[in-house]
């Protein structure tokens, strides 16, 4: 029989909820849907598990949440004496009780833990691992996901998402524990689970609000002009309501709107299926509440605003003309970078020497010559946050921790400042408001700062997309894809050859790059256009990025959406040869 025949059967012989006993009878004779719940365990992949929820191995549902924790327990045992773990989560379905099986896990295995009162921040669980000097943290979170997700994310000591290495060692130790395994205790005593205190929360506020970086000294002139700022925001039914508009109001933004179906936590995110900050469908209600604004006589809003269930991730619409366009992860960070090396770096940029910013290997190249002109090293890690926050680890350990600047993501992920190893969006909310005061003041919009940046800097553009897949078994076809590119299928896009990196083969990064010929800067400097090709680390998918250069912004995204479209082509081709005998 079949591994995932068998792991089914052991299931239909369990005491489970009624819910997840009415699934499995409804998959009784469907075998692949038996097989993609059960074929394989839900792994580690972006520090932590993720997947749909529901009944099987691999998905999310209280016996994997349970079986993960006891591995976890095994885990901090072996390193502390007496371990604490603080447990969060956000508003998604189920997302609460499975921080009380967390919870209730730990302390059947004698580890304390602190849960938070109600729905909050993945980047305040961070905040209060560091705050409270606690063995780690673990979040109930499928972070900016469909509704139909859910996911269990890890912090070590530091504050930080697991890297590869601490996933590896925990994935052993929940290796070593069966699904159903009985409750039978490893510690003298029950753990304790108590509530994490309210001045937590307020410190975290406090430290984001002290981190206001204002465009001149006098901030009392800076909030005259945020009060003429008007913004509307929507927390998608997540974690970030209190926080940014508390936030916002410290700024001293007067006018500010809520999305009112958009308020309130739900899981079912009936207005938003897909609660994700990066697409302009996360705005649709936003973008009716700005045109009430208008229809009512109001001011039109300057920035519409949104963060993602778990309020990690920021994205920002501006106000063009009588419409809205919504800023790209890498412009918005592109804009608070220049913002911060403008407010941050004081007389002739005195206080920018020696100052870091890390930034993912797929984030705005446009960034690297900022930092290049500004006297700041821009360094590029590995896809995931994580990967910033280590290299942020290394910098405190160097006794270097304050010339950390700015990390950011394309995927709209932000940081300014040591408080959290988190991306932050109610962070982000404050330093992308504070880049719109400084431009208000000039009489500008943020697209206009970002085509004085362009016209500064280089004309570039970025491109992302990405090949979707259904079913387990197409992880094998995801990995034959990968190897092709590595193997040089790919020889030429957008009419030249491909020169391939192989920096981060290992890590299945596929960088390539084309030079263009006949075509060059003042500088004679041949234009090139460089794309990587990489599998999601949390959902069946392989994302493209595509960076390209230009004369101006026209060709440069004409370059961009040509190579683009070229390489979806080439990855959908190879999906169909793959799948087409099945």
């Amino acid at each position: 029989m079949e591994r995932e025949q068998q792991e089914y059967t052991s299931w239909c012989r369990q005491e489970l909820s009624e819910e997840l006993r009415y699934q499995l009878l409804e998959i009784k004779e469907n075998e692949e849907e038996i097989y993609d719940r059960f074929c394989r365990g839900l792994t580690f992949g972006t520090s932590g598990m993720r997947g749909r929820m529901g009944v099987g191995t691999c998905r999310m549902n209280p016996v994997v949440v349970r079986r993960a924790t006891l591995g976890i327990a095994d885990y901090v045992s072996g390193r502390y004496a007496q371990p604490a773990i603080v447990i969060s989560y956000d508003t998604r379905l189920h997302s609460e009780e499975f921080a009380r099986v967390t919870a209730e896990t730990l302390a059947e295995r004698g580890i304390d833990s602190w849960i938070m009162s109600e729905p909050q921040p993945v980047p305040l669980l961070s905040f209060a691992v560091r705050s409270m000097g606690l063995a780690g943290g673990i979040m109930i979170t499928a972070s900016h996901n469909p509704r139909e997700y859910n996911g269990y994310k890890v912090y070590d000591h530091f504050g930080n998402q697991i890297d590869d290495e601490k996933a590896r060692r925990i994935e052993a130790c929940i290796e070593s524990h069966g699904y159903f395994e009985k409750a039978e205790s490893k510690a003298h005593s029950r753990g304790r689970i108590r509530m994490v205190p309210q001045d937590i929360i307020e410190d975290y506020r406090k430290n984001i609000s002290d981190r206001a970086v204002w465009w001149q000294a006098d901030a009392s002139e800076c909030r005259k002009v945020m009060e003429k700022l008007s913004v509307i925001y929507t927390p998608l039914n997540g974690t970030g309501l209190s926080h940014v508009t508390e936030i916002l109001s410290r700024l001293g933004i007067k006018d500010l709107d809520v999305v009112e179906c958009q308020k309130e936590g739900d899981g079912r995110f009936a207005t938003c299926p897909s609660p994700n900050p990066e697409n302009r469908k996360a705005f649709a209600e936003a973008e009716k509440l700005a045109e009430k604004r208008i229809a009512e006589g109001r001011k039109p809003a300057d920035l519409l605003l949104a963060t993602d269930p778990d309020s990690d991730r920021m994205g920002a619409m501006v106000r063009v003309g009588s419409g809205y366009i919504l800023l790209s992860g890498n412009q918005a960070g592109e804009l608070i970078f220049d913002y911060l090396c403008d407010a941050a770096g004081g007389p002739e940029g005195k206080n920018l020497k020696n100052r870091v910013v890390y930034k993912s290997l797929v984030s705005s190249p446009l960034a690297d010559r900022i930092g290049q002109v500004r006297g700041v090293t821009v360094e590029n890690t590995l896809t995931g946050f994580k990967n910033i926050a280590l290299k942020m680890e290394q910098l405190r350990q160097a006794g270097r921790e304050e010339d950390f600047l700015f990390g950011f993501e394309e995927s709209h992920g932000y940081l300014y400042g040591t408080y959290t190893r988190d991306k932050d969006g109610v962070m982000a909310c404050q330093l992308l408001c504070l880049a719109a005061g400084c431009c208000m003041k000039d009489n500008m919009t943020l697209m206009e700062k970002l085509d004085q940046l362009h016209e500064t800097y280089g004309y570039m553009e970025t491109r992302a997309g990405a090949l979707h897949f259904q079913r387990e078994k197409d992880r094998k076809v995801m990995a034959e894809i990968m190897e092709e590119l590595f193997a040089g299928s790919l020889q030429t896009v957008f009419g030249h050859s491909v020169e391939m990196d192989r920096t981060y083969e290992k890590e299945s990064v596929f960088q390539g790059t084309v030079k263009t010929t006949g075509s060059s800067d003042e500088d004679g400097r041949c234009r090139q256009h460089r794309f990587v090709i990489r599998p999601s680390g949390t959902e069946l998918k392989l994302k493209s990025y595509v960076f390209a250069e230009g004369r101006d912004q026209e060709e440069a995204s004409e370059a961009a959406d040509a190579i683009l479209k070229e390489l979806t082509a080439w990855l959908n081709m190879k999906k169909e040869e793959k799948t087409q005998y099945e």
